[in-house]
């Protein structure tokens, strides 16, 4: 028996009907279940009263999102929502759509900006607090941002801090949430009514504490992100953080899972009747399950800030390499290192870099810069590259006043300088004179927050007081070099834990994050017909004829009878 209900109101179905159920392992298609058409009678009472209020000539003014649940023999066979595809004479044409599939269609269209995402307005104590953790303890942090740089070049520091014994805010009206992204992504799918389960992605620290910069006062959380829908926004997440969002067809609960460990906990599934089978050459192989990770890259902006931290290319191989034991030692020969082709490098910390005039106080002072921090990484050769539009956001010195030794402590803070409003004059409007869309990135600008740490100029000696030589730092590279004093030119480097998001590197996201651990041959496609005794869960490992496979969509057939006892799936080889 076969019952389909809408709203929890059951529909009338033909006495002989057939429809067919698929679904697919958002491993390989990010899809999930799906029907094909399902038509209704609606010359039936009870039907007619469910679709009355259906513009019939214009179905796209339908009712959205009805909930819709097929039961099969008892047994719910997907539970998602109703997607009205036409309405003809007594006739409605429906489809059923869950799990991801759901997900895709209710974002495919949908400005991630414009999702009514929770905000946060916390008492400044409350902020305060935020600076000892991480997600998922808090949605999002007060650590100090750098807003606004005049023409005289001041600055203006959101959640301005002065440490001591405690710390606390020097301007408590000038305080600003910094929303961690994982926060980003649990309230975009609870939003879209979904049900949160396990996200592994909260299992890594560095991921933890990634949040998107937000230089403004008074923002929504959406205005700090990009013109995506959510559907762009999602496959950003998942190509950054190389996880899956995979929701259940029946519960609607969403776990994050790593796209390396997805069959780490996979059940088998014995396939023991077998009807046809047929082995089908893919040419056009769809890879966009392993998102080609050979070499990744962030698709940086075209700014002297990040030209520095990505040098173009050929620009290391017209170099003379200068190497010494400390970056100290370099200090000596600054003048020859500024006017020829130099890259230097020092084995105390293992990195590069080149030797730069910095303005200080009005005077022009030579000092070293940190250099090629976010070169891509992988195989540079390859032509299966992955950029990534979620990027870090620009880093700079801010000063906190330290009570206990009335020093100025230095220390980094992500710098997003928030745009300037445009005239918003009519006039200007209308002559295109002013800004209509106000400031929207073009890419997702985030940093690391690495709580509150040992800064540099914090003075001789110690004290008893716990922050006195301590502030909240934020930054993408756990290494920091302050600019040049304009008395010695002296410089420092500040080691900060080791969260980072440097691409390339031992430590880099690229060897411990990106680098592919798992392969499957997706341009052989296993075609079976088989008999099937339930509808699977497609996360298994399949034992068809001996041999191991992994799933990647199966069709069943359904009538008023039930369920039909002959599936057809499409598998590929697993590792034997």
């Amino acid at each position: 028996m076969t019952q389909l209900f809408i709203d929890s109101k059951e529909v009338k179905l033909p006495s002989e009907f057939e429809l067919e159920l698929v679904t697919e392992n958002p491993y390989f298609t990010r899809v999930g279940s799906y029907t094909y058409d399902i038509e209704i009678d609606l010359r039936d009472p009870a039907n007619r009263e469910i679709y009355k209020n259906i513009n019939r000539l214009d179905v796209t003014t339908r009712i959205k999102n009805r909930k819709a649940m097929l039961i099969v023999n008892g047994l719910c066979a997907i539970n998602g929502i109703e997607v009205i595809l036409s309405i003809e004479s007594y006739t409605a044409k429906i489809q059923i759509i869950a799990g991801n599939s759901q997900l895709n269609y209710e974002g495919g269209d949908s400005c991630i900006r414009q999702l009514p995402f929770d905000g946060m307005s916390i008492l400044p104590s409350e902020a305060i607090n935020t600076l000892f953790g991480s997600y998922p303890a808090h949605k999002a942090v007060y650590t100090p941002i750098i807003s606004y740089i005049d023409k005289d070049g001041n600055s203006n520091i959101l959640n301005m801090v002065e440490v001591g014994a405690d710390i606390t805010f020097t301007r408590a009206n000038n305080i600003a949430p910094q929303y961690y992204l994982l926060y980003y992504i649990d309230n975009l799918l609870q939003k879209l009514g979904f049900t949160k389960g396990k996200n592994e992605l909260e299992q890594n620290d560095t991921w933890c504490r990634i949040f998107v910069a937000n230089p403004y006062k008074n923002s929504n959380p959406g205005d700090l992100l990009p013109d995506w829908t959510i559907n762009e926004f999602l496959e950003q997440i998942e190509v950054f953080f190389k996880c899956i969002v995979s929701i259940d067809s029946i519960n609607g609960v969403y776990n994050i899972v790593n796209i390396d460990r997805y069959f780490d906990n996979a059940g088998i599934i014995f396939i023991n009747e077998v009807i046809e089978d047929e082995l089908e050459k893919v040419y056009d192989t769809d890879t966009s399950y392993s998102y080609a990770y050979d070499n990744v890259a962030y698709n940086l902006p075209s700014e002297d800030y990040y030209n520095y931290l990505k040098l173009k290319d050929g620009i290391r191989e017209v170099c003379t390499i200068e190497q010494k034991d400390s970056y100290r030692d370099f200090k000596t020969n600054y003048d020859q290192y500024f006017s020829g082709p130099y890259l230097l490098t020092s084995t105390d910390y293992n990195l590069e870099y080149v030797v730069s005039e910095y303005t200080i106080n009005d005077e022009s002072v030579k000092g070293l810069r940190i250099v090629d921090r976010l070169r891509d990484a992988g195989d540079t050769t390859s032509q299966n590259k992955t950029s990534f539009d979620i990027i870090p956001a620009q880093v700079d010195a801010i000063e906190i006043y330290s009570k206990t030794t009335s020093h100025y402590l230095i220390g980094p803070a992500i710098k997003k300088v928030r745009s300037e409003t445009e005239s918003q004059a009519i006039n200007d409007l209308i002559n295109g004179n002013a800004d209509v869309k106000g400031d929207i990135p073009d890419k997702l600008y985030v940093g690391i927050y690495y709580g509150v740490c040992v800064a540099l100029n914090k003075g001789t000696g110690e004290h008893e007081e716990a922050y006195w030589d301590k502030m909240p730092m934020s930054c993408h590279d756990n290494y920091f070099i302050n600019k040049p004093t304009t008395m010695t030119g002296s410089q420092s480097i500040l080691e900060l834990p080791s969260y980072s998001l440097i691409l390339d590197g031992d430590n880099g996201l690229f060897n411990q994050i990106y680098k592919s651990k798992r392969s499957i041959d997706t341009s052989l496609e296993y075609h079976f017909k088989f008999i099937a005794d339930r509808i699977y869960e497609l996360n298994n490992i399949f034992l068809i004829c001996n041999k191991k496979y992994y799933c990647k969509e199966i069709h069943y057939k359904i009538s008023s009878k039930g369920i039909d006892k002959i599936a057809e799936g499409i598998f590929y080889l697993a590792d034997q």
